[in-house]
């Protein structure tokens, strides 16, 4: 699986977040379910696309369940590849050994309103199936990060920054703008421009672990999305196309063709469901 690289495991530090998402349902759910929401996602997307970088090149499902209490919200995501990816010009997290699971991320974060101004800050572990091929447990590693929103302006700015604790040791920066066109009364249609940075993750001579080849903007996506209602679930589909510049975000297959693409397209829906436990407990 291509030439990102994303340091060594970190069993150590994913048993202690698992033990906090487990306390988290296992204590704190049933003392604090009055203030608690609990939600499943999960993506259907043409690729895994991560940072502007093609992890995979086929379909993946990408299901996500999470615990939100007091501002507090823990999580676990995966990355499913449905088929053997074993094509010459595939892209796997598996390296095309197998289908299932490639990559289970586990997130904890904290939210914040204030007035105009959304914040977030959490973190994330990346770790992957040791079976694959491709990006194996070798590479499981974590990063924190920051978010800030702005709200009530015509135009949503948005600046939000990760930096790998583990063996990247660098730093991500990604500004995005989101303006919402009305196309119904029900209906809104969100155009997006997203900018994405290294500031450290790129290839050293001090550290070959590393997301990106080279250091400053990595990629610009163009996007289209909107979110509807079917019931108690959203349906947000969304439309991205890429111009990529770093020369690991140009990467589109495995075949020499697909080494140096200067854009590539990608999609997908995110079906949604969320509900209050305090107002199931009611019931």
């Amino acid at each position: 699986m291509g030439p990102y690289q994303r340091g060594d495991h970190m069993t150590r530090t994913i048993r202690v977040v698992g033990g906090v998402v487990l306390m988290m349902l296992g204590v704190v759910l049933p003392v604090w379910a009055q203030d608690a929401t609990i939600g499943f996602d999960v993506g259907l997307n043409s690729n895994y696309n991560w940072r502007g970088l093609s992890l995979t090149n086929k379909p993946v499902v990408q299901p996500d369940a999470w615990l939100s209490v007091y501002g507090f919200t823990g999580g676990v995501w995966a990355n499913f590849e449905p088929t053997k990816y074993d094509g010459s010009n595939d892209l796997s997290e598996s390296g095309g050994v197998r289908s299932g699971i490639a990559e289970i991320d586990y997130w904890l974060e904290y939210a914040r309103s204030f007035t105009g101004v959304d914040a977030k800050v959490g973190w994330v572990a990346y770790t992957y199936n040791k079976n694959n091929a491709g990006i194996d447990n070798t590479s499981n590693t974590s990063e924190i990060y920051g978010q800030l929103s702005l709200s009530g302006l015509p135009v949503t700015p948005t600046l939000a920054a990760w930096y790998d604790i583990d063996k990247v040791k660098g730093l991500y920066v990604q500004g995005q703008l989101v303006y919402g066109v009305q196309a119904s009364p029900a209906v809104t249609i969100n155009l997006g421009v997203l900018a994405g940075l290294s500031a450290g993750q790129e290839v050293s001579a001090n550290d070959p672990s590393a997301n990106f080849a080279e250091s400053g903007l990595t990629h610009v996506d163009f996007s289209a999305s909107t979110s509807l209602a079917a019931g108690p679930v959203s349906i947000a589909p969304s439309f991205h196309f890429q111009v990529s510049r770093d020369p690991w975000t140009k990467i589109n297959g495995a075949d020499v063709g697909n080494l140096d693409k200067g854009s590539k397209i990608w999609f997908g829906v995110t079906l949604s469901w969320s509900t209050s436990l305090g107002a199931t407990a009611a019931e």
